[in-house]
Formats: structure tokens, C-alpha cells, sequence
């Protein structure tokens, strides 16, 4: 056998040994979703699987490629393993803000152990329609029953309704004239809250109420919102109950230094805005958050309120 053919089979050889090395572990990758035809906003679960035979795997990394939704809740990645491979299972809830037909993935997943990246797969793309709540036909809505035609003498209603006005006139005559027998010394003026103590008092009403407990999260989140806003307008001047979260965000940076009001008020105004907006539901500890979030917004407030005046008392530091 020539030499220039020895050495092409030994190079050959090579080759399929060093493939038959590489592909000694292997990883496959897969995608699916809950449904494939949902409503604007509605939740869709993602459920992301890695099986590899690669050994001492730590956990996995997934990133979409195109990201055209919106992330509502991340679930902690779960680990099973087995004789020969090991399993990851990442499950993820999402939803779609925007009308039309998408593709879900692809998903660039990586398999991380010791901090370094051993594989990297690309998962399928799952396609997905979204669609309005209203469809095309519902967009003119018509009474279901026609309208009744009422026949008759509108004069015989008439006298009754004049009969009312006269009665409703005599009533109200008769307070007034009460009223002014009376000499009774006029009720002084209430000196109006302060809006710290007006906060407080409405937070006070809020929780009273609740909303929460009884299931109402939307109605309590847009309770919570306008006092919040209704505080920052008598506080700063600011006409936040006209503003959105980003632009009321915005504006209370020109007005406000303090980073931890700053900080809880975006945490709150989020949290709010996915439960009104997205269909979010909060579990009781993002809603205890929520509560010392607001709390700790009013103790700053306080302290505050405290040093103008004492100002010669101790100082405290505050976060900024």
C-alpha cells in the first residue's frame, strides 16, 4: 500500500475516532406550551426540558432568541437524576399583549457546570395565535331584545311626577325652615390633614376593607394606586392620578432624592400594574411586600416630619 494512502486511511480513522469521542455524551432539547390559541393577556405555561448524559451538570441557562412576550413568573429550575442521564425541567408562565400570530422560541439553552458553560442547544419554536377579546362580529353590539314601544297617555304619568316635585319641594322646605329656627352656634371648621396623615388614614381604610382577603386583588391594587397618586399630588404638586407608572416614575425624580421611596414606590406601582393589567395573581408574600413596601414609605415620611421639628435632635442617616 502506497504511503500517501496509509496516511489518508490514518487520518480518516482519526476523524471517527475523535467523533465517536465527542458524541460520547449526548443532550437533547425540547419546548411546548400549554396552548397554542389564546386571548391577549391570558397566561400561557412554557415547559422547557433538558436530558443529557453529560456527567456533574449543575443546572441550565435559557434565553429566548426573540423575546415577544412577557415573563409573568419564573419557576425554580427542577433537577431529576437518573440511572444513565440527568433530567432538567424549567416551567415558565407567559402572556402576549399584542394581537397576531408568533413563534415561541427558539431558546438558546446552556449546560452550566462549575460557573462554565460545557453545551450550548437551540430548542424548537413553538407558533402561537393571538387574538382579541371582542372578535370581529361583537365590535357592533346590539340590544339581544328589541326596544319596547310604549303606548299611552304620557299626561297620566305627568300628574304623578308633578305630584312628586311638589312633595320632594315641601320637604325640602320644611329643612330649611328647621334649620334656620335653629340658633344653634355654628360647627368650627376641621383643620384639614396634613397628607402624610391622610395617607396614612385612607392605607388605614384600605386594609380595613379587606380586598384582598376576600379575593378583590384587581379592586384593591387600583384602590392602593389612587392613594398613592392622590398623596403625591399634595405632597409634590404633582398631577400623578393623570399620569402613567413611568411617567409619574419620571417625574418624582426631579422631585424626590430619597432612593428607597423611590425604589418601594416602583416596586408597588409594578406590582399593581400587572394585577390590573396583565392578570396577575399575587401570592400572600408578594402581597405582605406590598404592605411593608407602603409602610416603610410612611416611616420615612415620619422621620422627616420628626427632624423639622427637632432639628437639633440626633441625626440619622437616610438611604439615599
Amino acid at each position: 500500500m502506497n504511503a500517501p494512502i496509509k496516511h489518508i486511511l490514518a487520518a480518516v480513522l482519526g476523524l471517527f475516532i475523535a467523533a465517536g469521542t465527542c458524541s460520547g455524551a449526548e443532550t437533547q432539547v425540547s419546548i411546548s406550551a400549554s396552548n397554542n390559541i389564546a386571548f391577549i393577556g391570558d397566561k400561557i405555561n412554557l415547559k422547557i426540558l433538558v436530558k443529557t448524559t453529560h456527567p456533574g451538570v449543575q443546572d441550565i441557562e435559557a434565553q429566548a432568541e426573540k423575546k415577544e412576550f412577557e415573563i409573568l413568573v419564573e419557576y425554580p429550575t427542577e433537577k431529576r437524576q437518573q440511572p444513565t442521564d440527568t433530567v432538567f425541567e424549567k416551567n415558565v408562565t407567559i402572556a402576549f399583549f399584542k394581537v397576531g400570530n408568533f413563534e415561541i422560541g427558539p431558546f438558546t439553552l446552556r449546560l452550566i457546570k462549575d460557573g462554565q458553560i460545557l453545551e450550548s442547544k437551540t430548542t424548537n419554536s413553538v407558533p402561537v395565535a393571538i387574538k382579541s377579546v371582542l372578535k370581529e362580529e361583537d365590535k357592533d353590539i346590539k340590544p339581544l331584545k328589541p326596544l319596547i314601544d310604549l303606548k299611552g297617555n304620557p299626561w297620566y304619568s305627568l300628574k304623578f311626577v308633578l305630584l312628586g316635585l311638589l312633595l320632594a319641594a315641601a320637604i325640602l322646605f320644611f329643612f330649611w325652615w328647621n334649620k334656620k329656627r335653629k340658633t344653634a352656634l355654628p360647627t368650627p371648621p376641621k383643620t384639614p390633614l396634613s397628607p402624610l396623615e391622610e395617607l396614612e388614614s385612607r392605607l388605614k381604610e384600605l386594609a380595613d376593607k379587606k380586598l384582598a382577603e376576600k379575593g378583590k386583588l384587581k379592586l384593591h391594587f387600583i384602590e392602593l394606586t389612587q392613594v398613592i397618586k392622590h398623596f403625591l399630588h399634595r405632597q409634590y404638586g404633582l398631577n400623578a392620578e393623570d399620569f402613567t407608572t413611568e411617567e409619574t416614575l419620571y417625574f418624582m425624580k426631579t422631585c424626590e432624592n430619597e432612593r428607597l421611596i423611590l425604589d418601594n414606590l416602583r416596586f408597588v406601582f409594578n406590582t399593581a400594574d400587572l394585577v390590573k393589567f396583565a392578570k396577575f395573581i399575587p401570592d400572600p408574600p408578594v402581597l405582605r411586600e406590598t404592605d411593608e413596601k407602603m409602610k416603610e414609605i410612611v416611616v420615612r415620611y415620619k422621620l422627616r416630619v420628626t427632624q423639622a421639628v427637632n432639628p437639633t435632635g440626633p441625626n440619622k442617616e437616610i438611604a439615599r
